[in-house]
């Protein structure tokens, strides 16, 4: 039985693509890089926050450090289905991932306040080596950095359901390193869980958008770099969850209000229609410009390192 990373620490750039972007750099994989096992495949992301949105809010003014807790799962999961509780931090550019596997009923359960090791064993995955990873020395630890991080920001409440379909590639040739990874994601959309009445998922980019990301522990090799520069692909401060909240008008203050539980039907939405779109082959002086500022008007909140708890540096 295949088992699952539980620790990524990476360097991941991200790529805003249209149409004809995308067909390029799919010609220049050819050779090189193919689809991994798992083909294309739908990824479902359920971000929590606090009830004011703090942690989105400091995660857009692009501090040094940032973190995000999510729960994600592959397809439309079930009960019984393997997803993941995973922290998500950045630091100087560096991407660290931890992460738990256990059964879609027991993430539930956990999210909701039942302690990791007891929700693991009542819900356990009907896959006997699955289940172990679950509850192994590792998953137990990264779980316990979990409960700080909950603790921390407490309380917590599903905030955003983004959805996405999701094409892998991987190195065919062992000159490429077997630590590089390119993503394609597409029909990409979103869905307000702080609405009374969430709508149904509505698209994020314009019709024909996507994002492509880049992961690699080292250098990218210079065929990457030069098919970059050919399809005029520049790097983009793109965040799935930070788009969709700047999507959600007005940016006015919610009541705060105790955490809902989190139900395991949530995490399954439908995908959205994605057509053809245009490249703007006169705006590549503007479009590098873009990527290296950000002048968005957004909600202003105090940065959180103006009150340090605990002895933390913010």
């Amino acid at each position: 039985m295949t088992t699952f990373t539980d620790v990524f620490e990476r360097k991941e750039v991200k790529y805003r693509l249209n149409a004809s972007q995308h067909d390029a750099m799919i010609a220049a994989l050819a050779g090189r890089m193919a689809p991994d096992a798992f083909g294309t495949t739908r990824i479902v992301s359920r971000y929590l926050d606090t009830p004011d949105r703090a942690l989105i809010e400091r995660s857009l003014d692009k501090p040094l450090y940032k973190e995000k807790l999510r729960l994600r799962g592959y397809g439309a999961p079930e009960a019984h289905d393997r997803v993941f509780v995973e922290i998500k931090k950045k630091y100087k550019g560096i991407v660290y991932k931890r992460r738990v596997g256990c059964s879609l009923t027991a993430a539930c359960a956990y999210l909701n306040g039942m302690p990791y090791e007891r929700a693991c064993a009542r819900y356990p995955l009907p896959d006997p080596v699955m289940a172990a990873e679950s509850l192994a020395p590792r998953s137990v630890q990264i779980a316990r950095e979990i409960d700080v991080f909950v603790a921390r920001h407490a309380p917590l409440r599903p905030s955003m359901l983004i959805t996405c379909d999701r094409t892998a590639y991987a190195p065919t040739t062992c000159a490429d390193g077997d630590d590089l990874r390119i993503t394609f994601d597409a029909n990409i959309s979103y869905c307000d869980l702080f609405e009374a009445q969430p709508a149904t998922p509505r698209p994020l980019l314009q019709a024909g958008d996507g994002v492509m990301e880049i992961k690699a522990a080292g250098p990218f090799p210079l065929w990457l770099v030069h098919a970059l520069d050919a399809c005029e692909a520049y790097p983009s401060s793109f965040s799935k969850y930070g788009t969709a909240y700047r999507a959600c008008a007005p940016h006015a203050e919610r009541p705060a209000a105790p955490p809902p539980r989190v139900p395991a039907a949530a995490l399954v939405s439908a995908p959205a229609a994605v057509g053809p779109r245009h490249a703007d082959a006169e705006a590549k002086a503007e479009r590098l410009a873009a990527a290296l500022r950000d002048d968005r008007p957004r909600h202003f909140r105090a940065p959180n390192h103006a009150v340090k708890k605990g002895g933390r540096c913010a």
